[in-house]
């Protein structure tokens, strides 16, 4: 009975419950979830990375793979029609720089800058007493000269008359003939004395004139019409054979009128006159130009004193010869001012419109690249790159005209890389408006 009330007894209860979880089920619950929550933070936060690290390196990967793209410019003719701008100088069409042949001590001067004179005016007056003294020495040898020239004369006459009387009597036989070779001897010493007189008076004739030329030297005259645009010497000062102004202290030239010198040993001449109704303009011009700029043509000129107005002058004359130092030829313009608005020394900027025989094809400066071997463009046909050589004519800076090497409608690349090259497949591209001009 012991037994059967033992096994009968009713099982122990857990007071958490029938369905409580051990504590070891529940540790187990909790690392589960950690677990899974730790591989969801590294899925989710790994696969965005991985993700955009993939698109970077195939867009890496399409770029390097991707054919460089260049800007293109499609080239054509030039216009045979050309105009070329120049810098030109103005000049007075006639110039004269005045020097003095006398020595001395300027003793007088009646102009001063800016003077309207005329041919022939008396500028100045140069006091040398030597050559006035030399006049009147020689004024006194000529009277000399005539003086015995006289005397030789009265001679020959007197000689003459004796040689006719003496000539006379041998004749009648009352002298011998030896008295009229002595008589006859003495009149043609005479008439060789009358010769030598004059020949010493001609030449004192002459020795007076250059004398007296050399003393006409002392007055200063204009020789042409214009307008004093210099004076270097002043009223005293010494005068050298060569016209300049000596023993003075020189004048600056940075004077605050900003004018030239009026005074002082300033170079050798004395007063300079210039023309100023007729002006010159000289314009040096290229070599690649000189072959079309031809006597007659017309030229147009503007001054940047007077913007809106032009002039028109006429190719008068050019040197037909290059200079070796420039290569340029020097082209001279005739223009008339009759309102005096030009001054000389002005400077002018010169259009001249010619027509061009083989201009060549315009390109960008930009285009050309230079080598060794000579000068090339990138041409691209069929999206590949081919090398040109070329042979540049004119330049204009920012442009230049290919004369050979190019054909009208070639695409030029502008401003090519390094990797335009020889066979490169690129992609092309329209240059830009303003790159392209």
């Amino acid at each position: 009975m012991p037994e059967t009330s033992a096994r009968q007894s009713p099982p122990s209860v857990n007071p958490s419950g029938a369905n409580a979880v051990p504590h070891s089920s529940r540790r187990f619950l909790y690392i589960l979830l950690a677990i899974v929550f730790i591989v969801g933070i590294v899925i989710f936060g790994w696969l965005p990375r991985a993700r955009t690290e993939k698109q970077i390196t195939e867009q890496a990967q399409k770029e390097t793979n991707a054919l460089p793209v260049v800007q293109v410019m499609t080239v054509h003719q030039a216009s045979s029609a050309e105009e070329l701008t120049l810098p030109g100088t103005v000049t007075p069409a006639s110039a004269a720089h005045i020097y003095s042949r006398a020595a001395g001590y300027l003793k007088a001067r009646y102009v001063d800058l800016g003077d309207k004179v005329h041919k022939g005016q008396l500028l100045a007056v140069v006091s040398a007493p030597d050559l006035d003294a030399a006049v009147l020495q020689q004024r006194s040898l000529l009277q000399q000269s005539e003086n015995a020239l006289n005397k030789a004369r009265t001679q020959e006459e007197l000689q003459k008359v004796t040689y006719d009387r003496v000539h006379t009597l041998v004749l009648h036989g009352v002298l011998s003939q030896q008295d009229d070779d002595i008589a006859l001897a003495a009149f043609k010493t005479a008439s060789d004395d009358v010769r030598s007189a004059e020949g010493a008076v001609s030449a004192s004739t002459a020795t007076l004139q250059a004398a007296s030329a050399l003393a006409s030297f002392e007055q200063i005259r204009s020789p042409v019409d214009g307008t004093v645009t210099a004076r270097n010497v002043e009223v005293g000062s010494l005068i050298s054979v060569t016209g300049g102004g000596l023993g003075l202290t020189p004048v600056s030239t940075t004077n605050q009128s900003g004018g030239p010198p009026t005074g002082g040993a300033q170079g050798t001449e004395l007063f300079e006159i210039a023309s100023t109704h007729d002006l010159l303009i000289f314009v040096p011009v290229p070599e690649v130009d000189a072959p079309f700029v031809q006597t007659g043509q017309p030229a147009v000129l503007t001054f940047s004193e007077m913007p809106t107005e032009q002039f028109s002058g006429t190719i008068s004359r050019t040197s037909d010869s290059l200079s070796q130092q420039t290569r340029t030829l020097l082209l001279e313009i005739k223009i008339s001012d009759p309102h005096h608005r030009l001054r000389p020394g002005m400077f002018a900027s010169v259009q001249l419109h010619f027509n061009a025989t083989n201009p060549g094809i315009l390109v960008s400066g930009d285009s050309v690249i230079p080598r060794a071997q000579g000068q090339f463009v990138a041409v691209v046909d069929n999206g590949v790159i081919h090398m040109r050589q070329i042979h540049v004519g004119r330049d204009l800076g920012t442009q230049l005209y290919v004369t050979a090497g190019l054909q009208n409608g070639d695409q030029v690349v502008v401003n090519p890389t390094d990797s335009v090259t020889e066979g490169a497949h690129v992609v092309v591209t329209a240059a830009p408006k303003g790159q392209e001009k």
